[in-house]
């Protein structure tokens, strides 16, 4: 029988999704659901930056719960930004309000990283994870996150083109500061850990192949059925790569594949896929409707093959969208979806 995870507090919801078990209801939540669309953020946003918030573990705590308290979502996603490794090796890491780095990622300093302290700098990071779990209700999850080597490596470079060479010079570097960040994450008692590669969807398959999956591999046989994978806009070829990996957990659908038509096919559990760009929507009627209409097309799929369903957006909340919209997509999935027999 396979193991199951999440052994201590967790969402009932949730912890069905992600072990494939039959449910009416999926667990629900968002990437972004901390943010800048929400008031709860904006108004700490007023006093405090964004570096703030995500280190300062109060502060970090106050934001991921929030929309806890408010939209009574299934899980909690820490706080925090995938950036803060390059930080930590010296790129100097500044948000004005976006991210921007005052080095270049180049060969020479390669050969400068020192990754001894890295633990001790992300100290922040668990304090907050800590403080998070014990104020969170014992029936919510809690999520953490990293970023994708590829990720992270599009980011130090900048604007400047992509080059392999330089990719892998820098890689065992990128890994191993993931890996104990990872490490970091799960000591805090995490449920899942999500790895947000949003920068690999613009690999071509071959690349994807060569400089993307390797990395997942050793992650998830490291920490089987522990992680949660997410590209923007995943291709049907990608996913198949992806399915390959038998210790992967989750990943995520963007609203180009058909979810329901996937899950039976896949012991990946599938979050998503509903538009964050529909979410956002300003005429609330007309949100109303296409909810209504997502949600038909759900109901005619037989329970069973909704299995590992976690409902979700296919990217993040988007800063334009209304609360109000929030609450309708939250409350109609769970009355609809709990009253077909």
């Amino acid at each position: 029988m396979e193991q199951e995870i999440l052994q201590n507090t967790y969402n009932k919801k949730f912890h069905n999704a992600l072990n494939k078990e039959e449910q009416k209801v999926p667990p629900i939540w968002l990437m972004r659901q901390a943010g800048r669309y929400h008031k709860h953020y904006r108004t700490l946003k007023e006093k405090y930056s964004f570096e703030q918030l995500c280190k300062e573990p109060e502060l970090a705590c106050e934001v991921t719960l929030g929309p806890i308290a408010e939209f009574d979502f299934d899980a909690a996603i820490l706080f925090s930004d995938i950036l803060f490794p390059l930080d930590y090796l010296g790129m100097g890491l500044k948000f004005k309000p976006g991210p921007i780095f005052e080095r270049n990622l180049n060969s020479k300093m390669i050969s400068e990283f020192n990754i001894d302290e890295f633990e001790s700098f992300m100290e922040f990071q668990s304090k907050s994870l800590n403080l998070i779990r014990n104020e969170l209700p014992n029936d919510k999850s809690l999520i953490g996150f990293t970023g994708g080597p590829f990720t992270l490596y599009h980011f130090a470079i900048r604007n400047n083109p992509v080059s392999e060479k330089l990719f892998q010079q820098t890689l065992p570097i990128l890994e191993e500061l993931i890996h104990k960040n990872i490490q970091i994450q799960f000591q805090s008692d995490i449920d899942l850990l999500m790895i947000f590669d949003t920068e690999a969807n613009n690999l071509n398959d071959e690349e994807f192949d060569k400089l993307v999956i390797p990395f997942i591999k050793k992650i998830v046989d490291s920490y089987p059925n522990k992680i949660g994978y997410f590209t923007k806009g995943i291709s049907q070829s990608k996913l198949n790569k992806l399915q390959r990996l038998e210790n992967l957990k989750l990943t995520v659908l963007g609203s180009n594949l058909e979810i329901f038509s996937e899950l039976p096919k896949t012991h990946l559990s599938l979050q998503g896929n509903f538009s964050n760009n529909l979410l956002a929507m300003e005429d609330s009627k007309a949100f109303s409707n296409i909810i209504d209409e997502y949600l038909e097309k759900c109901m005619q799929i037989d329970v069973s093959h909704r299995s590992g369903w976690i409902a979700s957006l296919d990217h993040g909340v988007k800063k334009t969208t209304p609360e109000a919209n929030v609450h309708l997509f939250i409350e109609k999935i769970r009355t609809k979806l709990s009253q077909k027999s």
